[in-house]
């Protein structure tokens, strides 16, 4: 994940340089560098179809070789170092894919059609005086500081003294509305523009690829969302020239109330797949949106997991109103205009859902103690091979068997059947049910955040500590040595058996060779390999008793569903891209610059309205400065 150089860094990057060692090039081709410079013609003519920061140059031809950049602050001991000891890439993108159609209208066009363009001529930073007096205003309106503390901030004579504008929080806020902006916040149904924002038109991508390490094709990469089977796949079975926009969503009920209040929130965010996978991590790019903010209903029904069927099936029919402009254009296409204003046939399919593992099943609308992704129950979670995976098409005709027998509405019954027949949970309408090109087992991809750090933790971890002793354990890592590498345990750890150690050693060895930022086939068996090597000797755990539940009791089974995901990963890979990509960390941050802060900053009254308006003033804020910045160093201005 994304934390500072650590020992387990660098035993990952120690794994990964074995690996790529093993496969390394007799021959080096070389190519001409690509240009990154955005004030080339031709790089600006071609901005989407080749990023500045991509590793790879785009020609018009189906199939290029092409050599990964040189990157000469990284350290030579980094496996993914890109010296001439690597092989280049080799291309292909999907032929005819992502035709523009004409001019729209971009950022800049809406921008400069505002009612208060003429004074902007004189004065970039209108309504505020000068820039130094806008930069204070920004900070004020970004902060977290509420509206009482501005004023009294403001009534500081030091602050008095700058000559402000504003007198207050109302009259600041008030200026903030008439900046320009894109499209409006609301507690209502909203329209976001993601594609459209001009901050992202130097890392974005429309074309699905294949990238490979020679031009023999035989050693398959897969990085990014569009590198991966479901991208390409879709491709085919939109029209041609027409352009796939890969949507995500996120979801996870968070506390915005502080100390008191029990206030809480359930966000639903989105973002673009297209967009590049390191930009898209950066939590500074804001490249999560709020798409709404999901009912959490209290039900007075006497059975509490009828309670719950009943919350399952709210949750499902929110997202099925928030996502229906999406399904549409999923299903017969929406003209937009990208960053620079081309006009594009758009489709978004689901191309991941971020969530942990106990929404996961909520998506996938299935009962505890199964699997979201394959046919897999609880009893067969410890399995060493994967089940068959959880189509739509499969519960789509369950819940259509169920419904020829008993009536949805009939809560109990019908609760009760679809969880002993089907292992269902109750929800008889899920949102992704006519959702054109999209499917759970695929978009419900692996998150290392829960699935592999936190699984560590609450598995791995306990296992060793229940093996050899809290003491122990906290001793040695109490003299770890706090700088990069391994440390000798000179006495061993001859209480635990060799399998022991291999089993949880080939646990760490998964979770760190799956979140390298990119895998080729290669990899993908060794991760399997490490799978497999778990499962051969994970009895040995069980042996030592130190798999334990409650009250420290001894437990004799694998009922364990992060378990079972990882039999999910390497598939994942290949359909979706790398997994580090859909790691919730950044989500998780999104929560709180999206819903945390904007709700702290109000008056703790009526929270959905105020946040959208923190949100409208931010965008703007954001907006103001980016345009601000390009017109001073362009110094071009509309006529």
């Amino acid at each position: 994940m994304n934390q500072p150089r650590s020992w387990c860094r660098t035993r990952y990057e120690h794994l990964l340089a074995i690996s790529l060692l093993k496969r390394k090039p007799t021959q080096q081709q070389h190519l001409q560098p690509v240009s990154t410079d955005p004030t080339d013609p031709d790089h600006l003519s071609d901005v989407f179809s080749n990023p500045p920061n991509s590793t790879y140059d785009y020609v018009p031809e189906d199939e290029v070789d092409v050599t990964m950049d040189d990157c000469s602050s990284t350290p030579l001991s980094d496996p993914w170092h890109k010296d001439s000891n690597y092989k280049p890439y080799h291309v292909t993108e999907y032929p005819d894919a992502s035709q523009t159609f004409g001019m729209g209208q971009t950022f800049m066009d809406k921008f400069d059609s505002d009612q208060y363009m003429p004074q902007r001529k004189q004065n970039l930073y209108y309504p505020f005086a000068s820039r130094d007096k806008w930069e204070f205003a920004s900070y004020l309106l970004r902060s977290s500081l509420s509206m009482a503390a501005i004023d009294q901030l403001l009534r500081l004579e030091l602050i008095k003294g700058l000559g402000l504008s504003f007198r207050t929080a109302k009259d600041l806020r008030s200026r903030a509305e008439i900046l320009p902006g894109g499209p409006q916040w609301k507690s209502k149904a909203w329209k976001t523009s993601l594609l459209h924002s001009p901050l992202v038109q130097d890392h974005i991508n429309f074309k699905p690829f294949q990238k490979f390490r020679t031009a023999e094709k035989v050693m398959r990469v897969y990085t990014e969302w569009l590198s991966g089977e479901a991208a390409w796949n879709m491709q085919k079975q939109i029209p041609a020239g027409a352009t796939v926009l890969g949507t995500i969503l996120s979801s996870d009920k968070t506390m915005i109330s502080a100390m008191t209040g029990d206030r809480e929130a359930h966000p639903l965010l989105i973002s673009l797949a297209n967009l590049d996978m390191d930009f898209r991590m950066k939590a500074s790019n804001h490249a999560f949106l709020l798409l709404a903010l999901l009912p959490i209903p209290k039900f007075i029904h006497h059975t509490k997991r009828l309670r719950g069927v009943l919350a399952d099936r709210v949750f499902h029919g929110c997202l099925d109103f928030v996502t229906k402009p999406l399904k549409i254009a999923a299903q017969i296409g929406i003209m937009m205009s990208d960053p620079l204003g081309d006009q594009r046939l758009c489709y978004t399919p689901l191309a991941g859902y971020i969530v942990d593992t106990p929404e996961s099943t909520l998506i996938a609308a299935v009962a505890g103690k199964t699997s979201s992704v394959t046919m897999a129950s609880y009893k067969q979670f410890g399995d060493s091979f994967r089940h068959e995976p959880r189509r739509a098409s499969t519960t789509i005709a369950q819940l259509q068997s169920l419904e020829e027998k008993l009536d949805p509405w009939n809560l109990q019954a019908y609760f009760n059947t679809a969880k002993e027949s089907f292992r269902l949970n109750g929800v008889h309408r899920p949102f992704w049910r006519d959702w054109p090109l999209s499917d759970p087992s695929d978009f419900l991809t692996p998150e290392p955040l829960h699935h592999w750090h936190k699984q560590f933790w609450d598995h791995d971890a306990k296992w060793c500590i229940k093996a050899i002793g809290k003491a122990e354990i906290g001793f040695r890592f109490s003299v770890l040595h706090p700088h990069t590498g391994f440390r000798h345990f000179k006495e061993g750890i001859s209480a635990l058996k060799q399998e022991f150690l291999i089993a949880v050693r080939a646990l760490m060895d998964f979770r760190y060779l799956a979140q390298a930022p990119e895998i080729d086939n290669a990899l993908c068996a060794e991760i399997e390999s490490a799978l497999q090597e778990f499962h051969a000797h994970k009895d040995a755990i069980l042996a030592a008793k130190a798999r334990c539940g409650e009250k420290d009791i001894p437990i004799d089974n694998w009922h364990i569903p992060k378990l079972e995901f990882l039999q999910s990963v390497v598939p994942s890979i290949r359909t979706s891209g790398v997994p580090i990509q859909w790691s919730a960390d950044r989500t998780e941050h999104a929560n709180i610059t999206e819903i945390k802060d904007p709700a702290r900053s109000g008056n703790n009254q009526t929270y959905e309205p105020q946040i959208c308006r923190y949100l409208d003033r931010a965008d703007k804020c954001r907006s103001t400065l980016w345009q601000s910045e390009r017109r001073r160093a362009s110094s071009v201005w509309p006529h």
